[in-house]
């Protein structure tokens, strides 16, 4: 089962610290702090997508959680940057600021028909949460947020990193 997951723009400060950091420890501490810092939220620099970067990652891809399905740039907007933590139980994936804009312009081209048809497409697979219209919108709406929360993260030239915890 998945757990929450959280999109960081990262300012250029921040970059550099989480570029020095070595161990899976230092670096998910560092992504919690910076998760609960007010003025991150409150900025537009941190995108709380709950469960929902999995229907969403399964959608922009090839319906299955595979960091290397799908094609670029859609399969790099969740799972498909660059692994920071070598652990089995959280992820956090750096998403250079040079690829930030090919995901905007890419998020900002789909068509809710044709997202619809990949989410109701997951039923009978390896997804096992509801697949219902209720659950289509609020998939659709949280994927219209990352697609403003990455135009601003391309216009501002932000790495970003893609941070979830897996739950028993």
């Amino acid at each position: 089962m998945v757990g929450r997951g959280f999109h960081i723009a990262l300012a250029r400060d921040h970059a550099k610290t989480l570029f020095g950091l070595k161990d899976d420890v230092a670096i998910r501490k560092f992504l919690d702090d910076l998760k609960a810092k007010p003025d991150m939220k409150k900025s537009g620099r941190l995108l709380d997508v709950g469960a929902l970067w999995d229907p969403i990652h399964r959608c922009l891809t090839e319906g299955e959680l595979d960091p290397a399905a799908g094609d670029f740039p859609l399969n790099t907007a969740v799972l498909g940057g660059k692994q920071l933590l070598k652990g089995t139980d959280y992820t956090a994936v750096l998403i250079r600021p040079d690829v930030t804009r090919f995901i905007a312009d890419a998020l900002g081209e789909l068509e809710e028909d044709d997202v619809r048809k990949k989410f109701f497409a997951l039923k009978g697979g390896s997804y096992q949460q509801p697949i219902d219209e209720k659950h289509f919108m609020e998939m659709w709406l949280r994927l219209q947020d990352l697609k403003v929360f990455f135009e601003a993260a391309a216009e501002n030239m932000e790495a970003v990193v893609f941070a979830a915890k897996f739950e028993a």
